[in-house]
């Protein structure tokens, strides 16, 4: 894995040997950013990087001109390597070593831009979409990316922008619901 595009470009990520991440593939990230820097500006924004492995999403944002980046990831052998990455690259961030859903019932920092990349076997994804659109985590203008099984669908909600499909996954997008939906 390696950095894209911005001020690290083709930096290494390196990928933890035995913890148990699926980083979102470079196309797939590439995409991600093209169909983002459509409608936002990236640069000083603010991002929340959810089950993040090896931090690749939000390490991408960061290049790319973001002000800050809250990574939150369980699995301790990624933490440390993510941790030792981050403070190698100088890296204006913060990592949350713990269970998401938990990191969730904090009181939330907003961010413009959220991403999760939770294992396909994670059977909470709706109260993870509800805890984000409707907990106060997304700031007004704002967007939610869950990466997912091709076969999962969130297009009841609302709040749902678009889907995209890649090889083995789909990225749903969510807008900030409105004022007062909150």
């Amino acid at each position: 894995m390696r950095i894209l595009r911005g001020k690290w470009r083709g930096r290494s990520i390196p990928f933890p040997k035995g913890a148990p991440t699926r980083p979102l593939t470079e196309k797939a990230r590439e995409a991600l950013f093209n169909i983002l820097s459509h409608r936002w500006v990236l640069e000083g924004c603010t991002v929340i990087d959810l089950f993040a492995g090896s931090g690749t999403v939000g390490l991408e944002f960061l290049s790319r001109g973001a002000q800050f980046a809250t990574f939150v990831e369980k699995d301790p052998l990624a933490a440390k390597q993510l941790r030792q990455l981050l403070q190698a690259w100088n890296a204006p961030a913060v990592l949350y070593e713990m269970d998401v859903l938990k990191f969730l019932e904090k009181q939330p920092t907003p961010a413009l831009f959220i991403f999760a990349g939770p294992p396909f076997r994670f059977w909470q994804k709706r109260q993870l979409i509800e805890k984000i659109l409707y907990g106060g985590w997304l700031l007004p203008g704002g967007c939610f990316i869950l990466e997912h099984p091709l076969y999962e669908t969130y297009t009841e909600y609302p709040e749902f922008w678009r889907c995209e499909t890649y090889v083995s996954s789909g990225l749903s997008f969510f807008l900030a619901p409105a004022a007062g939906k909150q």
